[in-house]
């Protein structure tokens, strides 16, 4: 044993390197269950398992080459709140502002929206869908009505309120 400066003993090297042996290197079996350890009963791992399969699910139903699921959600908010200034933006969806120009960027570079400098603020922009925009996300509206009736289908409704009330917990 070594002492160690605050006068408490340390083990020493020798003897910690024993202590965590590995364990035996055995071929496992063909077929073996996995066992996950303590990831099932972790938050942050369930939450990205269920974001994973939400999201091949989105993909699966309405492609990769359309709006992805954040923009998707930028052009409701933009939709519902006609004239919505790009900080707003950012607040409700946990984005920053130099990310939050950049997914506007690409959505007006696709013509989906506008921004129009303000008359009472000019140095404020309000941002508004384009005729194309309304009629791209009336459509994806519908397909992803769908597939969250397709996912929401493994609970009863008082399951599905009380988990997306569980969920919007943690970001409130």
């Amino acid at each position: 044993m070594v002492a160690t400066a605050a006068g408490e003993r340390a083990v020493p090297a020798a003897t910690r390197s024993r202590s965590r042996r590995a364990a035996p290197r055995i071929e496992r079996a063909e077929g073996a269950r996995v066992d996950l350890g303590c990831l099932p009963r972790l938050l942050g791992y369930t939450l990205r398992r269920a974001h994973l399969a939400s999201w091949r699910q989105y993909v699966a139903v309405i492609g990769e080459q359309k709006l992805r699921p954040g923009l998707f959600s930028l052009m409701v908010l933009v939709g519902s709140n006609p004239g919505i200034a790009q900080i707003e933006l950012g607040t409700h969806l946990g984005i920053d502002k130099a990310s939050i120009v950049a997914l506007l960027d690409r959505l007006e570079k696709a013509g989906l929206l506008e921004r129009c400098r303000s008359v009472r603020d000019r140095r404020r922009q309000g941002i508004f869908l384009t005729n194309r925009g309304s009629a791209e996300l009336e459509e994806l509206i519908v397909q992803v009505r769908t597939l969250e009736r397709q996912m929401a289908s493994r609970f009863t409704r008082t399951e599905m309120e009380q988990l997306l009330g569980l969920l919007q917990r943690l970001y409130a």
